[in-house]
């Protein structure tokens, strides 16, 4: 696909983040891989729901170069991620509400409650609070993407990938969810019933999304 065009889609995907609050402000960054040699990435201090594609950087995936506007702090991590899996074409950090108040807590999100948060939240880490921007939350993200899709980063929101646009904005939605379902069911002392393994496993096993 042309760069012009994976630009666009980029901004397309930026927008469609903040309109459904899922981002806001210049929190959050957004990327497309391009081949297997470099990334598009949202520029740093970019508004997500702003942004153009004259705000967006063409990154290398092995060297730290890259041509157009400045690229995010967190340029890094997304890198980690298309080091780790090939298969991720599409990668997502935003900070939407429930996501950071789970963020900024102990709590775990289980993916046995319903059959959205079953079938797209994929597995699901936390790595520790570590300084935006640095190599060693780019390496604490690269090892636990590894095994797990989706990653709660401590105190600062989630991290996540997918093969196309719909998926992985339907994983960053279905986390929002998971988390608001959380966090109320908590509020209100209303206890979840979770799904057994044995269900869950037949659930994926039917119906591969």
């Amino acid at each position: 696909m042309e760069l012009d065009s994976l630009r666009q889609q980029l901004c397309e995907l930026a927008h469609d983040l903040a309109a459904r609050e899922l981002a806001w402000g210049t929190s959050g960054n957004v990327s497309l891989r391009v081949d297997e040699e470099r990334f598009l990435i949202s520029a740093s201090g970019a508004w997500l729901g702003r942004l153009t594609p004259e705000q967006t950087a063409l990154c290398l995936l092995h060297r730290e170069d890259f041509v157009g506007a400045k690229p995010s702090i967190e340029t890094p991590m997304h890198r980690a991620i298309y080091r780790n899996r090939p298969e991720a074409q599409v990668v997502v950090h935003v900070s939407p509400l429930y996501t950071t108040l789970v963020a900024c807590s102990d709590m775990e999100v289980p993916t046995d409650l319903n059959i959205e948060n079953i079938f797209y939240l994929g597995r699901i880490a936390r790595v520790p609070f570590l300084q935006p921007g640095t190599a060693q939350l780019a390496e604490a993200v690269g090892d636990a993407v590894r095994e797990h899709e989706t990653v709660i980063l401590s105190n600062h929101g989630v991290i996540t990938f997918h093969q196309t646009v719909p998926d992985v904005l339907m994983r960053v939605e279905s986390f929002e969810m998971s988390c608001r379902l959380l966090v109320m069911a908590r509020a209100a002392n209303i206890p979840l019933n979770h799904l057994s393994s044995d269900v869950v496993e037949e659930l994926r096993g039917g119906y591969r999304r």
